[in-house]
């Protein structure tokens, strides 16, 4: 099956004070998606990653069209949520009910049902732990027809009601994991922690 992960479209001063945004800026891997990308393409499944740090949302939007997949995975913090919500309803707009649109990430993971009832319909399920085989899962049972009844660490819509699934218990063995799928990260140089930023500054200066 065909899955966009996204990040969506960011710029530092949603985070930062516009004052000091520039000296603050950092791009970390986001390990936690790409470890959910690993799953899925040790699966079989086909996927593509659209970080927002470096991409604006009209290209983010029209190369997701392009790749025309059937699962999109939103990531989401806190101060991101505005984005991933105007997002998640552009992508709604354009593929109406042939794409699955599931929201993860630490916001979620706070507020779990409420992301389904903040974000409207633009979502069909939330992600409220481990994303990995959660995600996986999801995947298996839109591809054989199933509902996501009982899909462990699951928050979906069914209709006009929301679903809470229980809880789903912690990986044990991390070993299982397979490495995250660094190869959709495309160039690896844009992502600077903010310690190199600050070195590569002074000696600049």
């Amino acid at each position: 099956m065909r899955s966009a992960l996204v990040i969506p479209s960011w710029a530092p001063e949603d985070i930062f004070s516009s004052k000091t945004a520039s000296s603050q800026i950092n791009y970390w891997q986001p390990l936690g998606t790409l470890y959910v990308a690993a799953v899925l393409q040790k699966a079989g499944h086909e996927v593509k990653f659209f970080n927002g740090a470096f991409m604006p949302h009209e290209e983010i939007l029209a190369e997701i069209e392009q790749f025309n997949p059937a699962f999109i995975g939103i990531y989401s913090t806190t101060f991101g949520w505005k984005k991933a919500k105007e997002t998640a309803a552009d992508l709604r707009e354009m593929f109406q009910q042939k794409a699955f649109i599931c929201a993860g990430g630490p916001y979620p993971v706070a507020v779990q049902e409420e992301c389904l009832e903040d974000g409207g319909k633009s979502f069909d399920a939330v992600v409220y732990g481990e994303g990995e085989f959660a995600s996986l899962e999801i995947l298996e049972r839109l591809e054989s027809g199933k509902t996501l009844e009982g899909v462990q660490g699951v928050i979906y819509r069914d209709g006009e009601r929301i679903i809470i699934n229980p809880e789903r218990p912690l990986i044990d063995d991390l070993d299982s994991l397979p490495f995250p799928a660094r190869d959709l990260l495309g160039d690896s140089n844009q992502y600077i922690p903010l310690r190199r930023r600050i070195e590569e500054n002074l000696l600049l200066s």
